[in-house]
């Protein structure tokens, strides 16, 4: 199973996190309505990666990821913490996953197709291009379409490399 779980939505609220009436921490708390799964509220900390820097604002649509694996308190609505936010205007598809050198993610469910064409924006986090075969390394991936196959295939039209150490 993925490690990593999108939440596609529409922001209903955005506010500072705080613990105490002193607390001035960089953390934001925003508050999305989902058609699955109902209000899912998300940390957003310094260390969040979003997409193209976007600001977002009340009644944006979002994809929202987070780590199944993080621990979470027992309330209502459920809160996460973001690894990564994106506005999703335009409808993607969205899965942070470790792809191998083949682009196939862990779970092998999703094989990504990625040619020499311009059809895909292979990129770094902090925007500049990546030269090479994006596989060894956990993507981001955005993508409107699958096959049917098993592994579903797609070509994306955005890929984000974040580069293992090593």
């Amino acid at each position: 199973m993925t490690r990593y779980t999108p939440v596609y939505g529409t922001v209903s609220s955005i506010t500072p996190l705080k613990n105490s009436a002193l607390d001035h921490s960089c953390s934001l708390l925003i508050s999305v309505m989902s058609e699955s799964i109902g209000q899912v509220n998300f940390v957003v900390k310094s260390n969040t990666y979003v997409l193209d820097q976007h600001t977002f604002e009340q009644g944006d649509p979002i994809i929202a990821i987070y780590d199944t694996s993080a621990p979470v308190p027992l309330i209502y609505p459920p809160q996460f913490t973001a690894v990564i936010l994106a506005e999703n205007d335009d409808g993607y598809q969205a899965m942070f996953d470790y792809f191998n050198d083949d682009l196939l993610n862990t779970d092998e469910t999703l094989k990504l197709n990625i040619g020499d064409s311009d059809s895909t924006d292979v990129l770094l986090p902090n925007g500049q291009s990546f030269f090479y075969t994006p596989g060894g390394n956990h993507l981001f991936v955005l993508y409107m379409f699958t096959t049917r196959s098993i592994p579903a295939m797609t070509t994306p039209s955005t890929v984000i490399v974040f580069c293992s150490e090593s």
